[in-house]
């Protein structure tokens, strides 16, 4: 974290410290999870590749990304709203900013918001509609670690050719209608390496069921064009389910990644997704986690299948305090790839 980067992290906690709730309608708050694990780490790969090798390592943010926020929230009268907020990733065992150092300091979140009757406007960076529908039908979230779906829709072995997060962005929420709820999502092109990206999704929730959808076209920012005249463009669309039955909650999606000329013909193909999750509370504080994810792509060379498979358990021992176990299975079938085996046991603090 440079000199400057601490400046602007200590003005903003001190600004929280002394405002506190001087005004009753108005709110400020300082808040954060700091998420470390130590185990094992090996993922599928070559024989003897970094990825393939066992690796005893102290590790941030693997169930849930590190990160510190400030968020505010002033009453204008009539049912209107003004907020925002400002969030940073934190790398906890190196005491690094960010999740890596391509990171810009405020990555998770910097927006501000108007939000009223007619629902809620957002502008500035946040997340995208594609990761904030991966996250809610999985039974870990948006674990980067260990989740099948997080981990075969982003990353190196995902088709995402862009972020988790949209920056120069802009997003419309409807109001909640009966368990209803939709919103739109667009990052203008702002270069002549880029074009605009769209975002769309839908969802009911009412009791122990809930479904969500969501689509985006992404040609932006985060995924410029690349010696494509027309432009490179990557659609995604990602149906995903949940219902609670008390003693068990069951999870499912499936996806469809479709890449037009980006940025070579022997990339352009077509992924599929799907994911099968359960969570079994065992006790008051703790339950079962198991999830199962599957990715194929339909590579001009033929088709390649990826598979994932997590089991855990996740113990609350405060309201704000967690340790989890977790052992992932990780396997890819190309000629040569060898599947790996992480197992890790780690601790979530909130505050």
């Amino acid at each position: 974290m440079s000199v400057s980067q601490k400046q602007v992290l200590a003005a903003v906690a001190l600004s929280v410290g002394t405002l506190g709730v001087a005004q009753a309608q108005s709110s400020l708050n300082a808040y954060g999870l700091l998420d470390l694990s130590f185990g094992s780490f090996q993922y599928a790969g070559t024989d003897g590749s970094a990825d393939n090798k066992s690796t005893a390592k102290v590790e941030s943010g693997q169930m849930t990304t590190s990160f510190i926020g400030f968020k505010g929230t002033e009453d204008l009268g009539g049912g209107l709203k003004a907020m925002f907020t400002l969030e940073s990733f934190i790398r906890m065992d190196s005491g690094a900013s960010g999740r890596s150092n391509a990171d810009v300091f405020w990555a998770r979140a910097a927006n501000v918001a108007l939000a009223g009757g007619f629902g809620k406007v957002v502008i500035g960076r946040m997340d995208n509609f594609l990761y904030q529908q991966a996250l809610a039908f999985n039974p870990y979230g948006g674990s980067f670690g260990f989740s099948p779906t997080i981990r075969l829709t982003y990353g190196k072995w995902g088709p995402d050719k862009g972020d988790s997060g949209w920056s120069n962005s802009i997003a419309y929420y409807t109001p909640n209608l009966s368990g209803f709820t939709a919103a739109v999502q667009v990052q203008p092109g702002e270069s002549d390496t880029e074009s605009t990206s769209t975002g769309f999704m839908a969802g009911y929730a009412n009791g122990p069921f809930a479904i969500g959808f969501g689509y985006q076209s992404v040609q932006s920012a985060e995924a410029p064009k690349v010696n494509v005249p027309d432009g490179a463009e990557q659609t995604f669309a990602l149906l995903g389910a949940s219902y609670d039955f008390g003693a068990v909650k069951l999870f499912g999606q499936y996806g469809q990644y479709k890449d037009k000329d980006y940025p070579t013909a022997a990339e352009n193909y077509k992924t599929k997704l799907y994911q099968l999750g359960v969570a079994v509370p065992v006790s008051a504080d703790g339950k079962v986690l198991a999830s199962y994810g599957s990715q194929t792509k339909e590579l001009v060379s033929g088709d390649v299948k990826h598979e994932i498979l997590t089991l855990g358990y996740d113990h609350f021992i405060s309201k704000r305090t967690d340790l989890y176990a977790v052992f992932m299975r990780d396997d890819d079938d190309r000629a040569g790839f060898k599947a790996g085996n992480t197992v890790a046991f780690g601790i979530r603090h909130r505050f």
